[in-house]
């Protein structure tokens, strides 16, 4: 069958739409709550919050299985039949209590031996984060996209406004905080459970073990990948806490939080993205199309992190307070970093669509070990900047590996030099401001990126604007 670019453009956009709406409201709320954070907490209190989400998401990178990535894929496929998505639903649900019944029992009696504050968190959010994401991928893959972003734009508020009320208006200790962060992910899996209905799909008479079987031959390998991407994401705070402080590590989770805006943006187009291209690519022209949208994808959240840059200095006061302004001159490093991990979140759906999970663990198994050796290197170096510098090296490595093997072995996937170009002047036109601290030069230095960005991206604008416009009709 051809691809037919104009429907598809239009379901990637549509589709990215309806998930943006679920997730990026709440992490803009979030966002815009940081003033607060850092004015209630200190440093370390904050160091020790960020801390615990990160060990708390490696745990549950390993109990998890990766079965919920696994879901989504092998459902988009048969979810015009109500028999078979049965069967799959029923086997990984009654499999995914069973791994947490293991994990609670497994857990409990080694917690007397954890030394961590608030070592309970590592088992409730492992637990109710697992629950969300195993749901959320079921509602996925039956195509019902709206209602997978409402659970988790349900579960973020939820999050959000607990935090609110225990940290600013209560005035407790971050212990409610983290309690919120536990409850928030229950009450979305259960908001999808009763409102997608999905105990119709749910029967112990239907588990199948071979397909749990295939099911875990495709999810496995995804277990050192992602454990990869946690060294790559969190070594930086595990360098920098036992090294340096956990003070210091409250400045990286704070200059981290300007690039999460920018990663939460591209995870919504990048869901729906990575369904088009499982559904897409083995069409007639779809790899042509993919290579289209790689190069305008490419020069558009560029931009986007350029332009972040540019504005930072006309923000960043506004958003961060006094005792954290040590944090400054980590964010432009971070959105180098994030948007090298942009690069990836699109090359890797070619790999999800093969079923080689086993080749995109290998290259981000190595691409992690380079970020470990960089952070322990530079650490006693150039301090703190050495986990910003780290996590470019690794996603660096992750990125060319992966561009090369992709043209080698199945698509032609490559961008004009002139663009590539264009881009790195608008990056060192935004550094060159963000850095001089100079009213004037950031001023300029902003209208350039601007003109840059209006240059690379004008034609993909207007295609944008006719697509929503066509889809409103």
């Amino acid at each position: 069958m051809e691809i037919n670019k104009k429907s598809t453009s239009k379901a990637l956009f549509k589709n990215t739409g309806i998930i943006a709406i679920g997730q990026i409201s709440t992490k803009i709320v979030n966002f815009f709550l940081l003033p607060l954070y850092t004015a209630l907490l200190t440093t370390e209190e904050y160091g020790l919050v960020d801390l615990l989400i990160t060990y708390a998401g490696l745990i549950a990178v390993i109990v998890g299985l990766q079965v919920f990535q696994a879901v989504f894929r092998f459902l988009v496929t048969i979810r015009e039949n109500k028999k078979e998505c049965a069967t799959a639903i029923s086997s990984i649900v009654l499999f995914t209590v069973l791994i947490l019944i293991v994990y609670t029992a497994i857990f409990v009696p080694i917690s007397k031996f954890i030394t961590v504050k608030y070592s309970w968190f590592l088992l409730v959010y492992v637990v109710s984060n697992i629950l969300l994401q195993t749901f959320s991928s079921i509602v996925r893959g039956l195509g019902d996209n709206i209602q997978y972003a409402f659970a988790n734009f349900f579960s973020s508020a939820i999050i959000v406004v607990l935090n609110v009320f225990f940290i600013a208006i209560l005035r407790l200790d971050i212990g409610w905080m983290l309690i919120s962060y536990c409850i928030g992910p229950v009450l979305g899996a259960v908001y999808l459970i009763l409102k997608c209905k999905l105990w119709n799909y749910i029967s112990f008479s239907l588990y199948d073990w071979k397909f749990v079987k295939k099911v875990l031959c495709y999810a496995i390998p995804l277990i050192p990948n992602e454990l990869s991407w946690s060294v790559i994401h969190s070594s930086d705070r595990w360098v920098i806490s036992m090294v340096l402080s956990y003070s210091a590590n409250g400045l990286i989770a704070v200059a981290s939080k300007f690039s999460t805006i920018y990663t939460t943006f591209f995870s919504v187009f990048n869901t729906s993205w990575t369904e088009q291209v499982i559904l897409h690519y083995k069409d007639k022209g779809g790899a042509e199309y993919i290579n289209e949208m790689f190069e305008k994808m490419i020069c558009f959240f560029g931009c986007i992190s350029i332009g972040i840059i540019s504005c930072m200095p006309f923000v960043f006061n506004l958003f961060v307070n006094q005792q954290f302004s040590d944090a400054y001159g980590l964010i432009p490093v971070y959105m180098i970093a994030v948007f090298f991990n942009a690069v990836i979140g699109l090359l890797s759906a070619i790999y999800l669509i093969n079923n080689e999970t086993a080749q995109v663990a290998i290259s981000t198994m190595v691409a992690a070990a380079i970020n470990l050796v960089v952070d322990i290197l530079l650490i006693k170096v150039v301090g703190i900047y050495a986990a910003p510098i780290s996590s470019i090296c690794g996603y660096m490595v992750i990125s060319f590996w992966r561009l090369i093997d992709i043209n080698k072995r199945h698509c032609k996937i490559y961008m004009s030099v002139d663009k590539v170009i264009l881009l790195v002047i608008g990056l060192l036109t935004a550094m060159v401001g963000y850095y001089s601290k100079t009213f004037f030069i950031e001023c300029i230095t902003f209208c350039v990126v601007v003109i840059i960005s209006l240059k690379l991206n004008w034609n993909f604008l207007l295609e944008l604007f006719k697509t929503l416009l066509n889809t409103r009709k």
